[in-house]
C-alpha cells in the first residue's frame, strides 16, 4: 500500500508540474459548464430571457450554426499558433541559454492558464454546436450557450494578446535568470529555515556503520522526508546518504550507510527506494544546487563566441552574489530529525567551496580576458566579504577563488589600462582587511611580469 502511495504521490508531482496539467483541468470546466448550460436550456433558460434580452438569444439556425462554426476554426488556429510559439520559446531557449531551463519555462502557470482557456472554449463550442436544433430541447436553439460561446471568444483574444505579450518577456535572458533566482531563494531560505544542524546532534554516533547498494541506476532527485524518517524510526537506525540529491546513483554501488547492522537489510533497501524519486530533470524547486547550475550554464552559454554577450554574464553574477550570501547560511550537512530529536537522515551536501567552485571557475575560464566580467566577478567578492565576518571560516575558501581568478587574469588580460582597473579593485579588497592576507596585485603589463 505504501508503494501504492508513493507512485501515486510522484505521478501527482509529474503531473501538476507539466505543461497539460492546467489546460486539462480548465478544459474539463469547460466541458462540464457546456452540459449544465444544456441542461439549463431544457428548462427553458434561452425562452426565460427571451422576452428581457433578446439580444442575447441567437434564433436564427443558419446564423448560430455560422457563429459556432468560425468560433471553431478561429479557436483551433489560436491554439495551433499559440502552441507553435510555446515549440519555438522553448527551441530558442535551448539554443541560446541552456536546455535545463526548459522544465522553468514549462511550468509558467499563466501560460498554461491562457492555453487552457483555448482549449476550454474550444470543447464548450463544439459541444453546443453538435445540440444545435436538436429535439431533446422545448426550444429550437440553445441561444443563450451559443451568447456565451461568443462572449468566450471575445475574452480569448483578450488573452491571446496577453499571451504575446508574456512569452515574448518570458524568453529574454533577463526574466529567465530572474525566475531562476527567485525560485532557488526560496528553496535556499526554506533549507535555511530547516537547518536543524544548528544544534547539537543526537543518535549519530555508531561504532559499525553498513553500506547499502544501490537496486536501481538514475539520479536521486529528491525524497519523500517524512516517509523516510518514519522509516528509520522503525528501524532504529540513521540513514546517511553518501552523495547529494541530484547525484548519480549505480545499481550495485553503495549509495548509504545506516547505524547499524540489521537482519532485514535488504527489506530495508527496497521500502527505502520506495520514497525515493529518480528522473532527469533539474528543478531548482527541488534542489538548489540546480539553480546555481542553471544561472552558470546560462552565463557561460553568454560568453561563447557564437553568442558573445558579457551583459548576460555580468547578470548572472549578480545574482550568484545574492545566493552565495544566502548559502553562507547553511551547514554543509543536512541533518533531519525525528519527532523525539533524534537524527534519523544525513546529506552530505556540496560545501560551500564546491558551489563556489562549480559556479565561479566555468565563469571564470571563459572570461579570463575579459575585463568586464572579471571586474563584475571582484566586485562579486566584495559583497560577499562585506558579509563573511559572521563566517570566518569561509574565508580561506573566498580568498583562494579570488586569487585563481586574479591568476587567470594577470596571464590573459594584455592591457596596461584594464590591468590597473583590476588593480583598484584588488586594493579595494585588500582594504577591507577581511581576509587573512591581502590579494596579490597584477603587474602592471604582460613584459614586467615576464
Amino acid at each position: 500500500m505504501k508503494r501504492i502511495f508513493s507512485k501515486i504521490r510522484f505521478i501527482y508531482y509529474y503531473i501538476v508540474n507539466s505543461i497539460g496539467f492546467y489546460p486539462t483541468l480548465i478544459s474539463l470546466f469547460f466541458a462540464l459548464l457546456a452540459l449544465i448550460m444544456l441542461y439549463q436550456e431544457t428548462l427553458g433558460l434561452s425562452k426565460s430571457l427571451k422576452d428581457n434580452l433578446p439580444f442575447v438569444i441567437i434564433s436564427n439556425s443558419e446564423t448560430a450554426r455560422l457563429i459556432l462554426s468560425s468560433i471553431t476554426t478561429g479557436i483551433i488556429s489560436l491554439t495551433v499558433f499559440s502552441f507553435t510559439m510555446v515549440m519555438l520559446v522553448l527551441n530558442q531557449a535551448s539554443s541560446n541559454f541552456t536546455p535545463r531551463v526548459i522544465p522553468g519555462l514549462i511550468s509558467y502557470k499563466a501560460n498554461q492558464r491562457v492555453l487552457g482557456l483555448y482549449l476550454g472554449t474550444l470543447i464548450y463550442t463544439l459541444i453546443i454546436m453538435v445540440n444545435v436544433n436538436s429535439e431533446f430541447y422545448s426550444i429550437p436553439l440553445p441561444g443563450f450557450s451559443i451568447f456565451l460561446a461568443m462572449c468566450f471568444t471575445i475574452i480569448c483574444l483578450g488573452f491571446f494578446v496577453y499571451f504575446i505579450h508574456s512569452i515574448s518577456l518570458s524568453i529574454q535572458i533577463e526574466s529567465i535568470l530572474e525566475s531562476i533566482y527567485e525560485v532557488t531563494c526560496k528553496e535556499l531560505k526554506e533549507e535555511i529555515k530547516q537547518d536543524s544542524k544548528k544544534r547539537p546532534s543526537q543518535g549519530l554516533q555508531s561504532e559499525k556503520w553498513l553500506s547499502l547498494k544501490s537496486p536501481k541506476t538514475g539520479y536521486l532527485q529528491s525524497i519523500e522526508q517524512d516517509a523516510i524518517v518514519e522509516l528509520c524510526r522503525k528501524y532504529d537506525v540513521v540513514l546517511c546518504f553518501e552523495q547529494p540529491l541530484g547525484s548519480f546513483f549505480i545499481e550495485g554501488v553503495p549509495f548509504a550507510r545506516i547505524s547499524r547492522e540489521l537482519a532485514l537489510e535488504n527489506e530495508f533497501t527496497e521500502e527505502l527506494f520506495v520514497h525515493l524519486n529518480f528522473y532527469r530533470e533539474e528543478r531548482p524547486d527541488v534542489n538548489y544546487l540546480f539553480g546555481f547550475k542553471h544561472i552558470t550554464e546560462s552565463a557561460v552559454r553568454a560568453l561563447s563566441p557564437s553568442l558573445n554577450d558579457p551583459g548576460t554574464a555580468i547578470k548572472a553574477i549578480d545574482y550568484l552574489s545574492a545566493l552565495f550570501i544566502l548559502r553562507m547560511q547553511l551547514t554543509d550537512e543536512k541533518v533531519i530529525r525525528d519527532d523525539t530529536g533524534n537524527s534519523r537522515i544525513v546529506f552530505l551536501q556540496e560545501t560551500f567551496e564546491e558551489v563556489m567552485s562549480l559556479s565561479l571557475s566555468p565563469i571564470r575560464l571563459n572570461s579570463k580576458s575579459n575585463s568586464a566580467v572579471v571586474l563584475r566577478m571582484l566586485f562579486l567578492f566584495r559583497s560577499l566579504l562585506f558579509k563573511v565576518e559572521e563566517y570566518a571560516h569561509l574565508k580561506p575558501i573566498l580568498y583562494k577563488e579570488a586569487d585563481l581568478l586574479l591568476q587567470d587574469a594577470d596571464k590573459n588580460i594584455e592591457n596596461s589600462g584594464d590591468r590597473e582597473k583590476i588593480n583598484y579593485r584588488v586594493k579595494e579588497l585588500n582594504d577591507m582587511q577581511v581576509l587573512h592576507k591581502n590579494l596579490p596585485l597584477l603587474s602592471s603589463s604582460v613584459s614586467d611580469k615576464n
